[in-house]
């Protein structure tokens, strides 16, 4: 916020009351200085007092000191000391109070308010309120539990090795042949195949060899008839 400075209603110096200035101090136009009848004013060397400087001592002494400088529309009440080189922002005020050497001030300040004590403030610790139960909604579903997966661990399989025995002639007993037992199925008709002689001309046959069976011949043949008829003929002529 900038604030604009005061305006001056006199450019003169005034200087009124136990006010001691040295020659190389210089000072503004509109600058106030005034002690009281139990107060003392002091101006170093050096010192630069800007325009619209209003400064009051009593009840002791103010003493600025070499260097110091004070900028437009400063306010200084009540006794103290500004230090060596110190440098005070304008439109500051300082009140029964004294600057360190080499301080700076920024403009605008309030220094020495002794009617404004601010009290620590006392910080409670927060309240831990107890959790709200959680609200669960029927289309809530609770996730399943990720299991970690743990490999087992292999066992090796472990093959019981025997040892093979070679069988030896002498130690398997032979196994007796069994009789082969010819059940007839008709034990009537089996007599009577056997009480009846056979012919030496059946025997032959049977012992001979079977004439090899062609299927479908003779269909084939009654269609080579049908279709070439002159076939049959000169078949019979041959037979």
């Amino acid at each position: 916020m900038n604030i604009s400075p005061p305006q001056l209603l006199n450019p003169d110096v005034y200087v009124s009351g136990d006010v001691t200035i040295d020659p190389g101090a210089t000072l503004a136009p509109g600058v106030i200085l005034q002690a009281a009848a139990d107060g003392q004013l002091r101006i170093a060397a050096g010192v630069c007092i800007g325009r619209g400087v209003i400064i009051q001592v009593y009840q002791g002494i103010l003493e600025i000191e070499t260097g110091v400088v004070l900028g437009s529309g400063v306010l200084i009440l009540g006794a103290g000391t500004l230090g060596e080189n110190a440098c005070i922002g304008s439109e500051t005020t300082i009140l029964e109070s004294s600057i360190a050497s080499q301080q700076v001030v920024a403009a605008g300040s309030l220094i020495g308010d002794r009617s404004r004590v601010l009290e620590p403030q006392q910080v409670s610790p927060p309240v831990q309120s107890a959790p709200e139960p959680a609200i669960m909604s029927p289309w809530f579903e609770e996730p399943a539990p990720v299991l970690d997966w743990v490999s087992p661990t292999s066992v090796p399989e472990i093959t019981p090795v025997l040892d093979e025995i070679p069988a030896q002639p002498s130690d398997i007993p032979p196994s007796p042949a069994e009789p082969e037992t010819v059940v007839p199925s008709n034990p009537e008709k089996s007599e009577e195949t056997a009480l009846v002689p056979q012919s030496p001309a059946s025997s032959e046959l049977s012992s001979g060899p079977l004439p090899p069976v062609i299927y479908g011949k003779e269909h084939l043949s009654h269609l080579l008839d049908t279709l070439l008829p002159h076939r049959k003929a000169f078949n019979q002529s041959q037979s």
